[in-house]
C-alpha cells in the first residue's frame, strides 16, 4: 500500500491507499507541533494504528509539508515507521502539469496535490479542457486556478475561516469566542450570530465573489469553471454559496497518490 502524509498548518493528515488503486484504505489526523520530536510522532502513529496491519505492507511514502520547521521531523518519523524514504513533493518533482507562476517552487505541496487530483479526475471524466477553480479551506484559504491547458497558473490567499473567528475573539474586547455552525441568517440578533454571519456568509460571497473574477481573469464564463472545494471548513460554507462546488475532504491525500504514481512510473 502507499502511505500519503499531508503536514498543514493545523493538522497533519495521512492515509492509506492501495498500491495500484486510488482507493483509501484508512486515514487519521493528528495536531501539528512543532515541538514534538520524531520519537513523539512515531508514538503517536502507533498508538493510533495499534492493532492495523499497515508497516509490513507499506511499498512507498508521499510527503507533503507547509511547515518547513516541521518537515525533516515528520521525513524522520517516516523512515523510521516505514523503513522508506518519503517522496517529498518540492523542486524537482513530476507533478505531470505545468505550474504557470513566478515561482513554481513556492507553490504549496498541498495546492500542487490539489491539482493534481483534479487533473486526474477532470481527465477520467473527459473534461480535460475545462477551466477549474480549487478552494482549500483551511487555517488560511486558497483559490488555485487551472486553464483550459490543464496549467496551473496561480492562485489567491486569504484568511481562513478559523483565523477569522480567532482573530474576531482576540482582537476585540467585546466579541465572543464563538463555537462554528451554520447561520440561518445574515441579521444576527446577538453577537455569536452575528460572528457566525460575517464568518461563514462572508467567506461564501467571497468564494463566490472569485469565481466570477477568476473567470474574468480566465477568460471564460463563471459557469464554465468546473468548481472543486475541499479543507476543514468547506462543510460550513460551501451549502450558502451561490455557485455549486464539488465538495471532496480527500483530495489533497488523493492527490498526493496521483503525485507519487506519476513519479514512480516515469
Amino acid at each position: 500500500m502507499l502511505m500519503a502524509v499531508n503536514i498543514g498548518n493545523s493538522r497533519i493528515s495521512v492515509g492509506f491507499f492501495e498500491e495500484n488503486a486510488c482507493r483509501l484504505l484508512l486515514k487519521f489526523q493528528i495536531s501539528t507541533d512543532i515541538n514534538k520530536t520524531s520519537d513523539e510522532y512515531l508514538a503517536l502513529i502507533h498508538s493510533i494504528l495499534r492493532g492495523e496491519e499497515t508497516k509490513k505492507e507499506i511499498g512507498g511514502v508521499i510527503l507533503s509539508s507547509v511547515v518547513p520547521q516541521l518537515t525533516e521531523t515528520v521525513r524522520q518519523t517516516l523512515v523510521r515507521f516505514a523503513g522508506k524514504q518519503p517522496l517529498l513533493v518540492g523542486p524537482g518533482l513530476k507533478t505531470g502539469f505545468p505550474i504557470k507562476i513566478d515561482s513554481p517552487s513556492e507553490l504549496g505541496g498541498d495546492m500542487v496535490a490539489n491539482t493534481a487530483a483534479v487533473l486526474h479526475g477532470l481527465k477520467e471524466e473527459g473534461k480535460s479542457k475545462i477551466p477549474a477553480l480549487i478552494a482549500d479551506l483551511g487555517t488560511v484559504t486558497t483559490l488555485s486556478a487551472i486553464n483550459r491547458l490543464g496549467e496551473y497558473i496561480g492562485c489567491a490567499i486569504v484568511p481562513g475561516v478559523r483565523m477569522s473567528l480567532n482573530m474576531l475573539h482576540g482582537e476585540t474586547a467585546q466579541l465572543p469566542n464563538v463555537m462554528l455552525s451554520a447561520p440561518t441568517k445574515a441579521v444576527g440578533k446577538n453577537s455569536q450570530d452575528s460572528v457566525r454571519s460575517g464568518v461563514i456568509f462572508g467567506n461564501a460571497m467571497m468564494l463566490d465573489g472569485f469565481v466570477g473574477r477568476f473567470a474574468r481573469e480566465m477568460n471564460c464564463k463563471a459557469e464554465e469553471l468546473a468548481l472543486f472545494v475541499t479543507g476543514e471548513y468547506a462543510g460550513a460554507v460551501m451549502d450558502v454559496c451561490k455557485y455549486r462546488f464539488t465538495y471532496d475532504e480527500d483530495l489533497t491525500l488523493k492527490g498526493l497518490y496521483f503525485l507519487y504514481k506519476n513519479t514512480v512510473e516515469e
